[in-house]
Order: structure tokens, then sequence, then C-alpha cells
């Protein structure tokens, strides 16, 4: 089956409320499996085994639910309004702030890292959005390489390798083979609450799920682990929603 795009309207439970959806299928899931993407698109997973009708059976009985997500769910932000109104890139235990020139004479983003601020030269053109996530993911790159380099280290963990990706809604995932998988979006969240999720993704190469052994484990890499974990989910909305459209 190929990926269908459907407008869903959802006027009976807020007026004028509709969104896009994706319906796909994926060998990877074993049940129907609904979620937000954004204000305007939410994104239906079947397995092989399920049928078509069964999908639209499924987000039929899940409008009511789908209105109450879209409406709470943050709106899309700029990257560059994000910055302007004062966000912070978090390399370290103190944030940094972003500024940016456009300049006529270059041809590609280059950035310097100062004690409390990370200024971009970018070429003058239209890709002003593009250039600073280009930037960020760079920066991202790098540093969240570095930490799960430390925070491994201390914990006498062992992963395959790192990938630092631009995933829509989840911070991170270690899989079986121990690929520890990052969002870039974590430089954006406070220091600590990232390391958190880097610590969170370290102990899942113990424990590939989430039971009581997971989290009793995880408490001895972190202390407080479920008050981050709840911390994380208040702290985020907004920044998981940054550059969703780039």
């Amino acid at each position: 089956m190929k990926d269908r795009a459907e407008e869903i309207s959802l006027t009976d439970f807020e007026p004028g409320l509709k969104v896009f959806c994706l319906i796909k299928k994926s060998n990877r899931v074993r049940r129907i499996n609904l979620r937000i993407h954004s204000k305007e698109k939410a994104i239906l997973t079947l397995p092989r085994w399920a049928s078509l009708r069964e999908g639209y059976l499924f987000l039929d009985k899940q409008k009511s639910w789908l209105a109450k997500r879209i409406k709470r769910f943050p709106a899309t932000c700029k990257i560059s309004e994000y910055f302007s109104d004062g966000g912070k890139v978090w390399l370290a235990e103190t944030p940094h702030l972003l500024s940016w020139h456009k300049n006529e004479s270059v041809s590609q983003v280059t950035y310097s890292i100062y004690e409390d601020y990370i200024h971009l030269n970018m070429p003058k053109d239209e890709k002003q959005e593009e250039n600073i996530l280009f930037s960020l993911r760079a920066l991202a790159k790098k540093n969240l390489t570095d930490r799960v380099e430390s925070l491994g280290f201390d914990s006498k963990l062992k992963w395959n390798k790192v990938r630092i990706g631009n995933q829509k809604s989840r911070w991170g995932s270690c899989s079986a083979k121990g690929t520890i998988s990052l969002n870039w979006r974590l430089v954006l969240l406070p220091y600590e609450i990232a390391n958190y999720v880097i610590l969170h993704e370290l102990a899942h190469l113990k424990h590939l799920n989430h039971s009581s052994e997971f989290w009793d484990y995880l408490e001895t890499l972190c202390s407080n682990s479920r008050v981050k974990d709840k911390d994380l989910l208040k702290v985020g909305k907004s920044i998981i929603c940054l550059a969703q459209d780039i």
C-alpha cells in the first residue's frame, strides 16, 4: 500500500478544526498507532497485516482524542523567531545566546563560539532557517557525541555508535545493536535535562525496556530520574516543535 494523505474533519469537537493524516504501513509495528506530528498533521501507522478499512475505523474512533491532542499541541515556531525571543543553546551548564549576520561575501554558513553566545556568519540568501538549522545540527553532533562519551565512560557502559538525527517526536532511542540515537534539539534543553535523556538511552544498553529494573538502574546513573522525566515533558513541548517544517 502506498502512503495516503487524508484530510480529517474534527469540527464536531472544535469549529473549523481539520488535520491532515498520513496513513502508512510498517513491518516494525505490531498494532495500529496514531501520533501527532504537528498542529496540522497526524500519522496513522498500520501493521502490514492490517487493512486500510481497519485503519479508517480506528481513526474514526480516535477523533475525540485527536481533537483534544491537536488543540493542546504547541504551534510550530520558526527557529529564527525562537532565538530572537531569547532562546538559548546549552552546550554546557551555562547557556549561550545565538546571533547571526548575513554576509554577501560568504557562500556557506560558519559559526564561532564565544563565552556566552554563538555567532553565525551566513550567506545573504533566502535560506536563513536552513542555515541556522545546519549550524545547530553541526554543533549538536559534536556536543552530544562528546557528552555520550563522557557520561558513558562514567557509567562504564559500552555502545556501538552514536547517531544525531532530526527526529520529529522523540528525544532519543537505543537499538538492540547498541546504537544511541539522539535528537539534535537536545542542545536547546537545559543541560541537566538533556543529560538525563542521554543517560536514559545509555541505561537501555542494560535494560531494553521500561521495566521497574530499568528505572531502578537509571536511578543509579541519574538521581531523581522520574522527576527529570516529568521536567522533560514540560520543558520539551515547545522545543520539539522547532524547525519541524524544514
